[in-house]
């Protein structure tokens, strides 16, 4: 082989590698802002699924209340409808 053969392989070992290594790094700096992205979604993720339990908490507390009120007033409708069908027996009558 002669000087220009070793000198024409050593071009397209250089050519070779320029060609591959520009888009290697292109993929290197793409991954690398994919990973930001993703660990910035899985801050917002984490911080939202907080906020959910937060949520479903106060939830279930406010249904407890809610229950509770319920069952009050259901007792007062009791009492009244035993004194109106009591009213209704007596005509009106205080016994």
């Amino acid at each position: 082989m002669t000087e220009w053969g070793v000198v024409g392989v050593i071009a397209a070992i250089v050519g070779l590698i320029v060609t591959v290594a520009g888009p290697m790094i292109k993929v290197s700096s793409n991954l690398t802002k994919i990973s930001t992205i993703l660990d910035s979604i899985t801050a917002r993720v984490d911080k939202l699924e907080g906020a959910d339990r937060d949520f479903q908490e106060s939830t279930r507390q406010a249904r407890g209340r809610l229950h509770e009120r319920i069952d009050e007033v259901a007792g007062q409708v009791n009492n009244h409808e035993v004194r109106i069908t009591t009213l209704e027996n007596t005509g009106g009558k205080k016994s």
